[in-house]
């Protein structure tokens, strides 16, 4: 029984480097094709040009393990899963992110079964802990949308400054890539190049709105189509879309402060069962081992943890008001 876990615990080591090896591989191969290109054109003498911070080449593999990859593409979740990393900007492959969450998963799953008798409580622990590098994810593909969105207007000002000073519609996005700090330079930069190469305006921003899936770009996206296919002011239009969006914005801002308290209370009530419990274990540590030696108790247990997972997935959708 020693050795296999012994064995188990050597093999979740070794995928969460392997999954670590990966990550950095990209984020240092990137960097070091940068570097590369800066002395090739060094090498040659040739004129400075401002290296662009993005690419658009197009990269279908999930896993840099040729057998993995095979695996993956077969497979129509690993896909979604590869979009969302695309989604939150960070240079990694879905298969790094597989491992990662495989190893992590099983390696709390084997030390706690070690510690703990019963496999639900352990398997269970397994899955939360397995899904944080998935929930990392979310929360960077969030937070990047966030950032876009309050950049958003400010880029719509400066499309609209362009296109009353007499410059084109492709001028006005090129500006906005060249001016406007990441990540909203960096899609309209993207959009630019891509209609620059041949692909139309429609699918150049169409690729955007996928990339960004934010409402408020939608709306800039629909307006700039329309008035494609139909004509019209378009630096009135794209006015009147900023101060859309900023009033969108200011309206979240109050349902945040009105909604202030709800949040507090959810996260009191989630919070206060887990000091309960802690503060039990310390003045008493025989009350609270029935829980995990006995048989009823690890049941008890596990409902518990099931019941505050669905509490906090209602408190969450309460409180989050969408406008």
């Amino acid at each position: 029984m020693l050795d296999k876990i012994v064995f188990a615990v050597f093999a979740a080591i070794f995928l969460s480097t392997l999954a670590v090896y990966l990550i950095l591989k990209d984020r240092v191969g990137l960097r070091n094709r940068r570097i590369r290109k800066r002395l090739d054109a060094l090498a040659v003498d040739t004129e400075k040009e401002e290296e662009l911070p993005y690419t658009i080449l197009r990269d279908d593999k999930l896993s840099e393990i040729p057998h993995m990859n095979r695996l993956l593409s077969k497979f129509r979740l690993f896909q979604n899963l590869q979009r969302l990393i695309d989604q939150a900007g960070i240079p990694m492959k879905a298969g790094a992110l597989v491992l990662a969450m495989l190893s992590l998963g099983g390696l709390v799953f084997l030390v706690t079964n070690y510690i703990l008798p019963g496999v639900i409580l352990p398997l269970a622990m397994g899955i939360i802990f397995g899904s944080l590098p998935y929930h990392y994810v979310r929360r960077k593909r969030r937070k990047r949308k966030e950032e876009f969105e309050s950049c958003l207007p400010e880029a719509i000002d400066m499309m609209t400054n362009a296109l009353r000073a007499g410059f084109s519609l492709e001028s006005a996005l090129n500006m906005v890539a060249r001016e406007v700090p990441d990540p909203v330079g960096i899609e309209f930069g993207i959009a630019f190049e891509e209609q620059n190469l041949g692909a139309s305006l429609t699918d150049a921003l169409s690729n955007m709105g996928k990339r960004i899936q934010s409402d408020e770009l939608y709306l800039m996206i629909t307006a700039l189509l329309i008035h494609k296919k139909t004509g019209g002011n378009l630096a009135e239009i794209l006015e009147r879309i900023g101060n859309t969006i900023r009033e969108r914005f200011r309206l979240e801002r109050e349902v945040k402060i009105h909604t202030a308290y709800g949040r507090l209370s959810g996260f009191i009530l989630v919070i206060l069962p887990i000091i309960l419990a802690i503060a039990i274990l310390i003045m008493n540590p025989d009350y609270m081992k029935v829980l995990w030696m006995e048989k009823i108790g690890r049941y008890l247990l596990g409902i518990a943890i099931i019941m505050q997972m669905v509490g906090i997935w209602v408190i969450n959708r309460i409180v989050n008001v969408r406008i």
